[in-house]
């Protein structure tokens, strides 16, 4: 009898997940972004929701839970309802941080289930105009004489912190780190001149390039970007082999139901590959995704972690 009840409860319990999964979504859908507001990845997040929010005829907001390198906003995200309401837009912190801090209180594999892939991009080097070069081989010249020079990145393990790191190791350069809560303050004291230099996203900075409040020294992508023509790739500028890109993926907390994963895999898709939202996300100096699964996205995320493991001790990096 208490076997019999037991299965009529387990059966209703699977029921109530099956209907909320087919009725999905009733409400409005928070996308969390573990960075300030105003950097790349927060650009990205906010065009992805207002695709969503049109496709879903639900609301979508993005809330922002900068701090501790992404790992507060990620926290957060695996401690939600495992119900489709509440997304996490993340980035190569995701891969970086389990090789960083050895207490985190989440596990990728364990408290997330990928749900798609939608970004990649190249970082482009920026530089204050009170550094008196005009190129890279000028640059390098001065910071190894002046020297070290601070460049700024989003936080401890983020991908501008990385590729600053991969930069000091490629030129045997000296330079004094400084984290933020994100893109958006690192290059306001950029803009200001109290660091000399960061590696920023082409979507963030254009402006600034174009008014000549910052300079671009180089592209870091194995070929020049449409967006900035005339600026060379760091292999052009005298940095054999520096090539490195930063990405964006979805997630959602472990136990959503497969059919809400599916469904926002689907969606995400379409939305990436809309035209004007194609061309959005181009001029916004991103590459965007079509076609991943969430089992793609789970491997690319994988491999990515093993990446930056290796790379992480190899350069011999420590959170601070």
């Amino acid at each position: 009898m208490l076997t019999q009840r037991f299965v009529s409860l387990l059966l209703l319990c699977f029921a109530s997940v099956f209907a909320q999964a087919a009725d999905y979504p009733v409400k409005q859908i928070r996308l969390v972004v573990p960075f300030a507001v105003g950097g790349n990845t927060d650009i990205a997040a906010r065009l992805l929701a207002q695709g969503l929010a049109t496709e879903l005829k639900q609301p979508v907001y993005v809330d922002n839970k900068a701090g501790a390198g992404t790992a507060l906003g990620t926290e957060e995200v695996a401690r939600s309802p495992a119900d489709g309401y509440t997304l996490l837009f993340t980035t190569v912190g995701l891969a970086v941080n389990p090789s960083l801090y050895k207490s985190l209180r989440y596990d990728a594999k364990r408290d997330f289930a990928p749900v798609a892939h939608v970004v990649t991009s190249s970082p482009v080097i920026l530089m204050h105009p009170s550094v008196p070069a005009t190129n890279l081989a000028e640059f390098l010249k001065y910071a190894k004489t002046n020297g070290p020079l601070s460049y700024g990145s989003a936080g401890v393990g983020s991908a501008m912190h990385l590729h600053g790191e991969q930069f000091r190791i490629e030129t045997g350069l000296t330079v004094t780190h400084v984290p933020y809560r994100g893109e958006g303050p690192a290059l306001v004291d950029l803009l200001a001149g109290r660091t000399q230099f960061h590696f920023g996203s082409i979507s963030s900075a254009s402006q600034y390039i174009d008014s000549g409040a910052l300079k671009a020294l180089a592209v870091v992508s194995a070929k020049r970007s449409p967006l900035l023509p005339k600026v060379p790739t760091a292999i052009e500028a005298g940095v054999p082999g520096f090539v490195t890109t930063t990405w964006g993926v979805i997630l959602v907390p472990k136990g959503t139901p497969t059919e809400v994963i599916e469904l926002l895999n689907t969606t995400i898709n379409r939305v990436m590959a809309m035209p004007a939202n194609f061309a959005r996300f181009i001029e916004l100096g991103f590459e965007p995704l079509t076609n991943s699964t969430p089992a793609s996205t789970a491997l690319f995320i994988e491999a990515e972690t093993q990446y930056w493991a290796g790379l992480i001790k190899k350069l011999g990096i420590k959170a601070e």
